[in-house]
């Protein structure tokens, strides 16, 4: 069972039309495992937004993306639940993906979309194989109130290509490895970028980044009384972003060059957001990972320049 409640922008902004006019809103979930036994209920509170490919006179269709909090009822516990291998906490990350078919009749909304949920801590607490929920929903929603006319005489230009933007941001995380009951140490990262707007959806950047972590030393016992320093990793990246004015939402794909010894796998990932503030600042939160193997977050803070 899922209920939403969400809002059309005003138009007052050029990349609100550079979207079709996309919604904002909030969904909460609540749905049973496959195994519920071991698994329990999950429930999911998200802020997303949904993003139209294509929009007619009463019927869009588009992706509905999110991400917030999840919940688990049944976490793994070694003595008491000690085969629930998939997530080891019951407070979790949500992130939510579904392209979906809208038709307007009036005051009455009717929705269809495939979509797909995923329960995760980041490896902040083993094991953290993460929940995937697939699903086909039908909905139907009420227009409370009529949505006000689309701000009227924005230029639709599209901005200049090749804008560049250069940032350096550094961010702290929280990680566990190896097996449950490791124990949690920190991980530290700084990241540079250059980053250039190539239409006012899209931006592309390349940068170097500094990881040190120091669960090294669970996976690798011969690395225990080095110093922290020692601990540090080297990569490169490039990466894509959806601009949304100060915001976005970016993906980048790295590939480490020093590490003092392998880490789970030669390259690594990034998802996150990514928020403009001031004149030279910028926020960070994202997710690390290895292919499919969360690593862990960043909560981070940048500057920024043209």
């Amino acid at each position: 069972m899922e209920v939403f409640a969400e809002k059309r922008v005003r138009g007052d902004q050029v990349w609100h039309h550079a979207y079709l006019m996309p919604s904002y809103g909030f969904s909460m979930l609540y749905t049973t495992m496959a195994n519920p036994e071991r698994i329990g209920n999950t429930v999911r509170l998200i802020p997303y937004l949904y993003l139209p490919f294509t929009r007619g006179t009463r019927s869009s269709f588009g992706m509905r993306i999110g991400w917030g909090l999840g919940y688990v009822s049944n976490a793994y516990d070694r003595l008491e639940n000690n085969k629930q291998i998939a997530i080891g906490s019951r407070v979790n990350t949500a992130i939510h993906i579904m392209p979906q078919y809208r038709y307007n009749a009036g005051r009455w909304l009717v929705t269809g979309g495939i979509g797909i949920d995923h329960w995760s801590n980041a490896s902040y607490q083993l094991p953290n194989l993460g929940l995937n929920y697939l699903n086909a929903s039908l909905g139907v929603g009420y227009t409370l109130a009529e949505a006000p006319a689309p701000v009227a005489d924005v230029p639709i230009v599209e901005e200049p290509a090749a804008i560049r933007e250069y940032s350096v941001v550094g961010a702290f995380g929280i990680n566990e490895t190896g097996r449950p009951l490791n124990g949690k140490h920190s991980v530290f990262s700084l990241s540079g970028q250059v980053q250039w707007r190539v239409s006012t959806k899209s931006r592309v950047s390349v940068g170097a980044d500094l990881f040190n972590k120091g669960s090294l030393v669970d996976q690798y016992p011969e690395l225990r009384g080095n110093d922290r320093l020692s601990l540090t990793q080297a990569g490169i990246h490039g990466g894509y972003a959806l601009g949304f004015g100060r915001g976005e939402l970016f993906f980048q794909m790295g590939a480490y060059v020093y590490s003092p010894m392998p880490d789970d796998a030669p390259f690594y990932h990034r998802t996150g957001m990514r928020f403009r503030s001031g004149k030279h600042m910028v926020w960070n939160f994202s997710l690390k990972s290895h292919y499919a193997n969360a690593d862990h977050f960043e909560i981070g803070l940048g500057y920024r320049w043209d």
